[in-house]
């Protein structure tokens, strides 16, 4: 913790003291958390920010991720509490970023970084069954639909897995703070506006079908089970 860290956190802790029945303990908890702030140049919005914390997960692309691993993203942020961002990084898979108070965002992560692997592993093996004999293009159209299918079967799981509240001031305020020129992302959907065949919805009925295999197990005590995320 840098000492800046140090004195939000007793800043926080006069702020908290400052809500004292006793009139007098809160009144000088009060003038000790103004001073503090006055004297080390920081605002209410840093305070705020801080309860907030973010917690990284590889990406299956390194600058526009396709639409179902948006929306996968998405759907576990939204679950946890946690606001996601995509963050870059130009030639290597980026980052998905969720932001949220502790201990949601690396639970969201764990969940994330888990499902991702395992809508990977499902859709490979649809490439190499119905779709192996397609030209590469539509091969990898058709599995975005059998993905977009897998991604919508484990909502209901995602849900369940989690039910932690969100805390938007805080999580707003981090974002202010750290991500001020954040943009809005342009996930990549190939399939949008076209008419869609028999086939290609087959492709994503039997991604939702596949989808009901997906697994999120809680460790001891409800914490993430490490030792299941392995490599992307």
């Amino acid at each position: 913790m840098s000492d800046r860290d140090k004195i939000i956190d007793k800043i926080k802790k006069c702020l908290a003291l400052s809500a004292s029945s006793n009139e007098h303990e809160a009144e000088a908890a009060l003038r000790q958390a103004m001073k503090l702030m006055e004297l080390h140049g920081i605002t209410e919005l840093d305070v705020l920010a801080a309860e907030a914390v973010e917690a990284a997960a590889k990406a299956g692309a390194s600058m526009k991720p396709a639409n179902w691993e948006a929306m996968l993203a998405a759907k576990i942020g939204d679950a946890f509490g946690c606001r996601v961002l995509f963050s870059c990084n130009y030639g290597r898979p980026g980052n998905w970023l969720f932001i949220g108070l502790d201990p949601a965002p690396e639970i969201a992560q764990y969940a994330f970084s888990t499902l991702l692997r395992q809508a990977k592993s499902a859709r490979q093996a649809h490439i190499k069954g119905p779709l192996k004999r397609c030209k590469p293009a539509t091969k990898t159209r058709r599995a975005d639909l059998f993905s977009d299918g897998w991604v919508h079967s484990v909502t209901g799981k995602i849900n369940t897995f989690a039910g932690t509240p969100e805390h938007d001031k805080a999580v707003s305020a981090f974002l202010a703070k750290k991500y001020p020129d954040r943009g809005s992302l342009k996930s990549r959907n190939r399939n949008a506006g076209r008419r869609l065949s028999d086939l290609e919805h087959g492709d994503y009925f039997s991604g939702r079908s596949q989808g009901k295999d997906a697994q999120l197990n809680h460790g001891v005590n409800g914490a993430p089970e490490r030792q299941a995320l392995g490599k992307l």
